[in-house]
Parts: C-alpha cells; structure tokens; sequence
C-alpha cells in the first residue's frame, strides 16, 4: 500500500515541547482527511516523519499548516537490491540522480554510496544520463524505522505551526486583506474567530481551516487573546481595543501574497 511521508522543520525548533507539536499536526492531518473524505488505513509518528498509509490521493494536505514537504511513497526493506529494483520502477524519462538520506544510521552502506550503487543500476537498465544540478527524474530515499521509502517527487508544504497549538484569535474580517492577515495567523498555530465588519465570503479561510472549526461571532469573545487587523505599512489606523492587536500585513507586500495563494 501507497505511504505518504510528511515532513515538516519549524517543528524542529520546539525542544522539549515538540511532541505536543507533533502530536498537533497528526491530529491536524487526521482532520483533514475526515473533511475531505479521504480513507486511510494509519498515520503514526516515525523518526521525525509522518507515515499517512493509503491507497487514495492525500494531496489535500497541502493546506494543512505545519508540514514543509510530502512525498507519496513506495515502502521496502533496507536491502539494496529492492532499493534498485524500486529505483528502475520509479525512473520516469531523461536524466536522473538518486538522493538517499538516512534518518538512522544502521544499514550499512552510507548516502553515497547507495546514490551510486542504485544510480549505476537505473543507468545500466535504461541507459539514462546522470544529472545531480537539474535531473529529469530525482528518485528520493530515505531509510530509518528498518525500512527505505522511495519516491520521485516531493509537494512542498505551507510551512508554519500546526493550528490550534497557539490558541485563539479574534479576526477582524473587512476586506480580501483581511482574509490574507487570517491565513498568516493561521500559518503561526492559531485559530480565527471571525467578527464580520462587511459580507466578504469565507471560502478562502476554509481553505486552511484544520484542526478547529471556523467560528463566526458578534464581537470579540472573552477567549480571544488577540484581534488581527488588515493595516498595512501604508494604511496603519488607530485602534482602540483593550487586548493586544496583531497586524500581520505590516511586513508583506500583498500583492505577492495574493500570487501565493494563487499558487497552491
């Protein structure tokens, strides 16, 4: 069966608090999948990893905030001749290279030396030049929890915190850059409470919305620990509320923002 491996970065950076992290964007990840009625069979925790085991298409965790990257791969035992065998499977046209990367250091070959030995079969089998600046073809592996995961693309990810892991928010919702400054809080784990100033659509929040669902209220509620406005370096307003404002867009150009989104 199809795995897909997830990997995320800022995550990282969390020390003895990462596994509250961790365990947040599973549950993130577990929301999405249920909201797009995407079956899967488990989704553990693996060596600094996400293992998603499916046989459908995952790709809509790409809108979950936290992952840096995922691969759909193809799982086998930490035995070179499988690693070539799945190697040759996964070659699609022109040139390639092999990128291997031990998570643990057991098996006993090193990176490049599986990059070699695997790159010599791929040629031997279909006569394809090697490429390590701009492959046609970049057959990953990854080895660590006893097994090679082996795949030949990688989706980037948004990036960021798991959502929720930060608390709420209060977005203060009047116009598109409204909706920019709420994905941006979004991007660092927290969750909107929308207070509507003017009837501008959600759809684009809903987007990104896993691991809470989006709320709409008529003022800013007593949980909220912050009110997320839309100014911008050149539209800064006066603000007269008694907990903290955010401002989001003060360091963003939104035009490239919007381009951002667009591209996802």
């Amino acid at each position: 069966m199809p795995i897909y491996i997830i990997r995320y970065a800022e995550i990282f950076l969390k020390g003895k608090n990462r596994s509250m992290f961790e365990k947040k964007l599973v549950s993130n990840i577990k929301d999405c999948l249920k909201k797009n009625k995407v079956k899967y069979n488990s989704i553990k925790l693996a060596h600094n990893r996400i293992l998603v085991c499916s046989k459908e298409d995952c790709s809509c965790i790409k809108y979950v905030f936290g992952i840096s990257s995922f691969s759909k791969a193809t799982e086998t035992e930490q035995d070179i001749e499988a690693m070539k065998k799945t190697s040759f499977k996964l070659y699609k046209k022109g040139s390639f290279r092999i990128s291997s990367q031990r998570l643990e250091k057991s098996f006993k070959y090193n990176s490049e030396e599986i990059n070699r030995i695997v790159g010599a079969y791929v040629v031997k089998n279909t006569r394809a030049p090697v490429n390590l600046e701009k492959p046609d073809t970049n057959i990953g592996i990854e080895l660590f929890g006893n097994k090679a995961y082996l795949f030949n693309s990688k989706t980037k990810g948004l990036g960021g915190l798991p959502v929720g892991i930060e608390g709420n928010v209060a977005l203060l919702l009047e116009d598109y850059n409204s909706l920019l400054a709420g994905i941006l809080m979004l991007k660092r784990g927290c969750s909107l409470i929308v207070i509507k100033k003017h009837n501008i659509g959600l759809k684009l929040l809903r987007k990104f919305c896993y691991g809470f669902n989006l709320k709409i209220a008529k003022s800013i509620p007593k949980n909220a620990k912050a009110v997320i406005v839309n100014d911008t370096l050149d539209s800064i307003k006066k603000r007269n509320f008694k907990i903290a404002i955010f401002r989001p867009l003060i360091g963003y150009n939104t035009e490239y923002l919007k381009k951002w989104l667009t591209s996802i």
